[in-house]
């Protein structure tokens, strides 16, 4: 066990063999309660730490999922998306800090309210998708036989408050205005997020258009979602014909491909990370 005072930041954690940490948590080192409590945690959760078996933790049961997952063919309605897998990827490091160390059959269910509970007052939201996401691989391990139940089915969810309104044409010219004052990838992005509005497509289709898809007769879109379903013909409008001319007239850089119609500077497809930078970086500007 590793505890440290530094000048500003107070931390405790459990340093394996190996040298990854179990776990660690931190809080303001003038916070003597919440040290207290920490301490108390760490402690308690330091007896159930499973020395250089991931395989044997949740930690483990989590990479078995992914590899499983990632082996299907992509033809098997078991199999998710490659940008779900890459967004779970980026939950499931969440999981492996608050849970990674624990057996999978010592996770409770007081433990998942604990999680959702932790996450209330700043991501709400994504604590309900990390829990679902918890759920779907103790479910795979209850048929790996490494569980035999699953503590987080019918776990109530932290409530969210959503505002769900039209955008309105005044607020769409607006972005595409800004946008093209700011020139570059922010140019690439208001388009992409005004041809997006207009064929009602998600960003992950928009992200991925590739400059095949553009016919004579309109656009082919690829559902994001179902790889069994054929493409859908969107055809051309005045607004969106002159979209898609004025994001194919933007410059890249020299070495930038030119397969996404609306890909980064260097012509690659945008990430989902970098895809919402850039996108609330606009917003900002507007």
């Amino acid at each position: 066990m590793y505890e440290r005072r530094g000048k500003r930041v107070y931390s405790i954690g459990y340093k394996m063999t190996n040298g990854r940490w179990a776990f660690r948590f931190d809080c303001p080192v003038d916070d003597v309660a919440q040290i207290r409590k920490l301490r108390a945690k760490a402690i308690e959760q330091s007896t159930r730490v499973i020395e250089d078996r991931p395989e044997g933790c949740f930690a483990g049961l989590v990479d078995a999922w992914f590899a499983w997952q990632e082996e299907l063919p992509r033809t098997d309605a078991g199999r998710r998306a490659d940008s779900t897998l890459a967004e779970n990827k980026r939950e499931a490091t969440n999981l492996k800090k608050a849970w990674g160390h624990f057996g999978a059959g010592e996770i409770t269910r007081a433990m998942g309210y604990e999680y959702l509970d932790a996450c209330v007052a700043t991501r709400p939201a994504k604590a309900n998708k990390e829990i679902a996401l918890a759920r779907l691989i103790l479910e795979f391990g209850i048929r790996k036989g490494v569980t035999d139940s699953n503590p987080l089915d019918q776990l109530g969810k932290n409530k969210v408050i959503k505002e769900r309104r039209y955008v309105t044409d005044e607020e769409m010219d607006l972005a595409v205005e800004v946008g093209r004052r700011c020139g570059g990838a922010r140019h690439i992005v208001a388009l992409a997020l005004r041809t997006a509005w207009l064929c009602v497509r998600r960003s992950v289709e928009v992200r991925a258009l590739t400059r095949d898809a553009i016919k004579d007769t309109g656009i082919l879109w690829k559902d994001g979602k179902s790889k069994d379903k054929p493409p859908a013909l969107i055809e051309w409008s005045p607004e969106l014909t002159s979209t898609i001319e004025e994001v194919l007239k933007i410059e890249r850089f020299q070495v930038a491909g030119t397969m996404f119609v609306f890909g980064n500077m260097r012509g690659q497809k945008y990430t989902k990370g970098g895809w919402k930078a850039m996108l609330d970086d606009l917003i900002r500007e507007c």
